[in-house]
């Protein structure tokens, strides 16, 4: 019978279609580490009960990073994986359970997942990762045992699907381009988005960095760009993509690197490497960390939105425009 535990791994097997998973920053472009296994081969390593090994410890701490991190897409994926690292840990004893108290196996795992997923939204995100491993597990059981010492051995109607939909919903969705002008103030949306293309031109221009920024401006007019990458652009937005059939429209963000090293990012916010450190040990850091063998590294996006710092939407002529007006051309 295909109970949850099944249906989860099931889905993460084909999303993950078979290929090399980066499980330290989720691109294998950009990881530090050159071989990276299969989704299959890396399961099989990971230890996450009693005998928990460092290493698979740091994968935890990587993968419940990019499961909040992510944008919303790859949130859902790495939720997805972070859920079936822990059906091994669950299989043993749901199986257990059932026989003890002649109770349907696949029910007792529906109730383990809900109450894993009900630690996972309730804690904040800042939790060490540790705590959250624990807190997920002990939850997880708990919701078990009172599944069973209820004394209810109904079997739901309903297809056990349901949960893994519930389960990659958060509240903060991601950015929208309608979402960035404020209509109340803003009278006219299409002069506010070309003002702030020129603003970020010329800032540009001014920090020397825009060569960089024509560099990627050529690959998206080139069309080297996964549509699947762009973000997403209102119906005004879609006019000015009429000529060529192309969204040329991209985020700041992606100027950036996607990631910085861990004493980068605890200077960029105030604090030493060992302060941060000792923060992230206590689960009070700001941002959160994903390991790449021994070293750590911090999201740029994650950054961001802790500094406040908007991740506009902007098109390549804007951006030009600007720069072009203050290198007076």
């Amino acid at each position: 019978m295909r109970d949850l535990f099944t249906l989860i791994t099931e889905r993460v097997l084909r999303d993950c279609g078979g290929e090399p998973i980066c499980a330290h920053v989720g691109d294998i472009q950009v990881c530090a580490i050159k071989n990276h296994p299969t989704y299959q081969v890396l399961r099989e390593k990971v230890r996450l009960g009693r005998s928990k090994s460092v290493a698979s410890l740091r994968l935890w701490e990587s993968v419940s990073t990019l499961a909040r991190e992510s944008d919303q897409q790859e949130r859902e994926k790495w939720l997805m994986i972070l859920l079936d690292l822990l059906t091994p840990h669950f299989d043993g004893w749901s199986k257990e359970l059932a026989r003890k108290w002649h109770y349907e196996v696949s029910d007792i795992r529906s109730a383990m997942m809900e109450g894993a997923l009900e630690a996972w939204f309730s804690m904040a995100g800042g939790t060490p990762s540790r705590k959250l491993l624990d807190t997920m597990m002990t939850r997880a059981f708990t919701s078990a045992r009172g599944l069973v010492e209820a004394g209810r051995s109904e079997t739901c109607a309903a297809s056990t699907e349901y949960l893994i939909a519930d389960a990659v919903h958060e509240e903060d969705s991601t950015l929208r381009a309608s979402s960035i002008i404020d209509a109340s103030t803003v009278r006219d949306p299409d002069s506010d988005e070309r003002i702030r293309g020129e603003r970020t031109g010329a800032l540009l221009q001014r920090m020397g960095a825009m060569g960089h920024a024509k560099t990627l401006h050529g690959k998206l007019r080139s069309g080297c760009r996964d549509d699947a990458d762009a973000p997403a652009i209102t119906p005004t937005q879609v006019g000015r993509s009429w000529v060529n059939g192309k969204n040329l429209y991209y985020r700041i963000s992606d100027l950036l690197p996607q990631y910085i090293g861990f004493s980068e990012a605890a200077n960029i916010v105030g604090l030493s490497e060992s302060q941060a450190s000792r923060l992230a040990g206590k689960g009070l850091l700001s941002f959160r960390v994903l390991w790449i063998g021994n070293s750590r590294v911090v999201s740029v996006k994650s950054l961001m939105r802790i500094l406040g710092i908007q991740d506009s939407i902007v098109h390549p002529d804007d951006v030009e425009n600007g720069a072009t007006h203050v290198g007076g051309e």
